[in-house]
């Protein structure tokens, strides 16, 4: 096997890409976020890496909730936009209806065209150099179940970050391990 070294570091792609949605004083704001994950099932815990200097932040320390919203490939450039439009650069306007996104009536951190989504209330902050981990207890869940088969696996086309802006989608095409295909 060959390596190769490099100074610039790509190696979480490819992945998917969360919009972590926020909101306090009428200010709402949603984010592209690649680095994220599930932290714990009991308590349920997510966690998602936001920049310091990014609009999103003071929200989500402000008002100790955030959203994690996962869409499908179909809304890849909405998903591309929140990352590349910032709320610093044109704080009037709201981000969610410039990237043709809409929320759940009562739900204001839920968006609309996400097939799965958490609310978290925020339970920890782990400073971890340049970014902020907020720990957020989910409180609320909401899927699209056109999106998942009988057994509750997903079965929708999910928007694959691969980074430089370039996203791909997964397949129905699945294969199944048992327990006794290792014996």
């Amino acid at each position: 096997m060959l390596s190769a070294r490099t100074a610039r570091f790509f190696g979480y792609y490819p992945g998917t890409v969360a919009l972590v949605t926020a909101e306090h004083s009428g200010t709402r704001n949603v984010l592209s976020v690649g680095w994220h994950t599930a932290l714990s099932a009991d308590p349920p815990l997510y966690g998602v890496a936001v920049g310091r200097e990014r609009g999103s932040h003071p929200l989500i320390v402000q008002s100790g909730h955030f959203g994690v919203n996962f869409l499908p490939f179909a809304a890849a450039q909405a998903v591309q936009g929140a990352g590349v439009l910032s709320l610093h650069d044109a704080p009037q306007f709201d981000k969610l209806a410039r990237l043709g996104l809409t929320t759940l009536p009562g739900s204001p951190l839920a968006v609309t065209q996400a097939y799965l989504h958490y609310r978290c209330e925020v339970v920890d902050v782990v400073r971890t150099g340049d970014h902020d981990l907020f720990v957020g207890r989910v409180s609320d869940v909401h899927f699209d179940p056109a999106h998942y088969d009988a057994e509750g696996l997903f079965a929708g086309e999910a928007a694959v970050y691969l980074g430089r802006s370039a996203y791909v989608t997964t397949t129905r095409e699945r294969q199944v391990f048992l327990p006794g295909d290792f014996a």
